[in-house]
C-alpha cells in the first residue's frame, strides 16, 4: 500500500514528479566571529544589503503580481537604516556581517513577542537574509534542478524568495507547515502550481521518490501515478451567464490588464495598498488620481469596487507609520489606519472621485476592517462628502455580523473578506504556519457565518459579495451562491473556472448543495458533502 499524507490542497490540477527536498546551504546560518575591522564588516554589510535588494527586485520584476507585491513589501525593510544600526551593535562585538544581520532579525522577532503575524514576516525576511549572508561568505547557494525532470519541491515551509526561483520544471509543492492563505499558498495558486500545505510528515519524504500531489483530494501519495488522482468535479455550462456575478481581484495596472483578458464582469476588489508598498513618500492627491485612472482604464468592463487602503499588520506602508504594536493584526490597520491619518484618507477618496471623472467608469468604494455601525457611518459620510455615490464596507470582524440590519440606509453593499474573517472568527493568525486548519475556507463555522450574514442582509436589501481566497474554489463558489451571496471576486487566473462552475447550476441546485454542506462539522466533511451533492446533480 502506498504511503499517503493528508494536508490542505491548493489548486484543482494534480501532478507527479520526483521529490526534491529544499535544503539550506551549509554554513550560511552559522554565527561566526570576524577578524576584520568593524568598519570593514559594516561596509560589507551595507554593500551586501544593497546587492541583495537589487537581486530580489530583479526577481520580483520577473515574477507574477502576487509574488512581486510580497517581495517588494519585504525588501523595503532591508533598506531601513534602523536594521543596519541594529546589526552594527553586533559587529562592534566582533561578529561578521552575516551574523550581525541574522542577530538583528532575531532582535526584531524578540521585540514582537508572540505576535505570529509579524514573526511570519520575520521568517520571510530571514529567507532573504540567508541569500545575502551566503554572498557575504562566498557560499554558493543553488537550487539548480535538471530541466529534463519534473520536480515536487518538499520543505518545512518556503519563503517568497524561494518560490520566486521556481522554474517550469517545478510541477508541485508540499510543505509541512503553512495554510491556505500563507504566502506559499498564495503564490502557488497564482502560478498554477499544485500544492498541499499543512502536510504532516512531509519532511519524512525522501529525495528521488515519485510523488503524486493531489490537491483536490487534500493529499500526497508516494509511488502513485495520475490515474490515482482525485478527479475535480467537471462543470458543464448550461447557461450563458453564471448564477451570480464573477468579478476580478486586482492590485495594479498589470493585474487590471490580466483581468481584462478574462470574462470577469468588472472588479470586485481593487487593493489600493499594493500600489504603495514600495513608496517611502506619500503620493499627492493628483498622483493618486492619475494612477487610479490608469488602472480604471485597464480594468475589465463592469463595475469597479475600490477598497480604501488596507495597510498595517502584514502590509506596512512606509509613509503611514503606526509605531510599534505588540499585535498588529489587532491594532491600527484598515479603516483604523485611515482614521489615524485623516489627511491621506481624504486625499484618497477625493483622488478616486477625480479618477472616475477622468475615465467615466462605474466605481464603488468600500472600507476594510469595519467593526461598528459608528465606523460605517463615519466612512459613508467621508465618501459622500468626496462625491462618491456608492459606498460599502467589508465584513471581516465578527463584531459587525450581528449589526448588519442596522447598516440599512448607511451603506449600499457588503463584501466578505473570508481571509480576515476566518482569522478573527477562529482567533488564528492566517499567516501562522501552524494555523492552516483553522483558516481552511471549508470550515463549517465560517460557512455558517456567511449564511448568517446573508440572512441578515436580505431583509434590508443589502447585496453581499465575497472577495476572499475561498471564492477561487469553483465548488465553494457554488456553495457561496447557495448561501445567498450575490457576487464573488477572484484572481484573474481563477475567473474562467469559477464562471464555468456557476454557469452549470441553477439557484435551486446551489441552495441544495449549500444546505448539504452546512450540515458538516469539519472542513473535510464539508468539502466531501459538497462534492457528493454536486456529483449527484451532474
Amino acid at each position: 500500500m502506498s504511503l499517503e499524507l493528508r494536508g490542505i490542497g491548493i489548486g484543482r490540477d494534480a501532478a507527479t514528479g520526483e521529490v526534491y527536498r529544499w535544503k539550506r546551504a551549509e554554513g550560511v546560518e552559522e554565527h561566526r566571529r570576524s577578524e576584520a575591522d568593524q568598519a570593514v564588516e559594516t561596509q560589507a554589510l551595507i554593500d551586501g544589503l544593497a546587492a541583495g535588494v537589487a537581486t530580489v527586485r530583479a526577481q520580483a520584476a520577473e515574477a507574477d503580481a502576487d509574488t512581486a507585491a510580497i517581495l517588494e513589501a519585504l525588501v523595503m525593510m532591508f533598506e531601513d537604516d534602523e536594521l543596519v544600526s541594529m546589526a552594527s551593535t553586533h559587529l562592534e562585538q566582533g561578529w561578521d556581517a552575516a551574523t550581525g544581520l541574522y542577530r538583528a532579525l532575531d532582535e526584531l522577532g524578540d521585540m514582537m513577542g508572540d505576535d505570529a503575524d509579524f514573526l511570519s514576516r520575520v521568517d520571510d525576511l530571514r529567507g532573504i537574509a540567508r541569500t545575502i549572508g551566503a554572498r557575504l561568505r562566498g557560499i554558493e547557494v543553488s537550487h539548480a534542478m535538471p530541466s529534463d525532470q519534473d520536480w515536487v519541491v518538499v520543505a518545512d515551509d518556503l519563503t517568497p524568495l524561494d518560490t520566486s526561483q521556481f522554474g517550469s520544471n517545478v510541477v508541485g509543492v508540499v510543505t509541512e507547515l503553512g495554510g491556505p492563505t500563507s504566502h506559499t499558498a498564495i503564490i502557488c495558486r497564482s502560478r498554477g502550481i499544485p500544492a498541499v500545505v499543512s502536510c504532516q510528515g512531509a519532511l519524512d519524504l525522501t529525495d528521488g521518490s515519485m510523488l503524486l500531489v493531489d490537491p483536490v483530494g487534500d493529499r500526497v501519495v508516494v509511488d502513485a501515478d495520475m490515474s490515482q488522482a482525485t478527479q475535480p468535479i467537471s462543470f458543464l455550462a448550461r447557461s450563458d451567464d453564471p448564477l451570480i456575478t464573477v468579478r476580478a481581484n486586482i492590485g495594479s495596472l498589470a493585474d487590471a490588464t490580466a483581468a481584462a483578458a478574462t470574462d470577469a464582469r468588472g472588479v470586485g476588489l481593487f487593493r489600493t495598498e499594493v500600489m504603495y508598498l514600495e513608496r517611502s513618500e506619500k503620493p499627492s492627491r493628483h498622483q493618486q488620481a492619475e494612477e487610479y485612472a490608469e488602472v480604471f482604464r485597464g480594468a475589465p468592463a463592469g463595475k469597479i469596487i475600490v477598497r480604501t487602503i488596507d495597510a498595517g499588520s502584514d502590509k506596512p506602508v512606509p509613509f503611514l507609520p503606526n509605531g510599534e504594536e505588540e499585535n498588529p493584526a489587532l491594532g491600527v490597520r484598515g479603516f483604523r489606519l485611515g482614521h489615524a491619518h485623516p489627511e491621506f484618507q481624504a486625499d484618497q477618496l477625493a483622488a478616486i472621485t477625480e479618477a472616475i471623472s477622468a475615465t467615466g467608469r462605474s466605481v464603488a468604494v468600500m472600507a476594510p476592517m469595519i467593526s461598528t455601525v459608528t465606523e460605517a457611518e463615519e466612512f459613508q459620510s467621508l465618501a459622500k462628502d468626496a462625491g462618491l455615490t456608492e459606498v460599502g464596507i467589508m465584513i471581516e470582524t465578527p463584531a459587525i455580523v450581528p449589526m448588519i440590519s442596522d447598516l440599512a440606509g448607511i451603506v449600499d453593499f457588503l463584501s466578505i473578506g473570508t481571509n480576515d474573517l476566518s482569522q478573527y472568527l477562529f482567533a488564528a493568525d492566517r499567516m501562522h504556519p501552524a494555523m492552516g486548519v483553522f483558516v481552511d475556507p471549508w470550515q463549517p463555522g465560517l460557512l455558517r457565518t456567511v449564511k448568517a450574514i446573508t440572512d441578515a442582509a436580505e431583509p434590508v436589501s443589502l447585496p453581499v459579495g465575497v472577495c476572499g481566497e475561498s471564492a477561487a474554489d469553483p465548488a465553494l463558489a457554488i456553495v457561496l451562491a447557495g448561501l445567498g451571496v450575490s457576487s464573488v471576486s477572484v484572481a484573474a487566473g481563477a475567473v474562467e473556472s469559477v464562471r464555468e462552475a456557476l454557469q452549470s447550476v441553477t439557484n435551486d441546485t446551489a441552495e441544495h448543495v449549500a444546505r448539504n454542506t452546512l450540515e458538516a462539522t469539519s472542513p473535510g466533511e464539508a468539502k466531501a458533502r459538497a462534492s457528493e451533492a454536486l456529483a449527484e446533480l451532474a
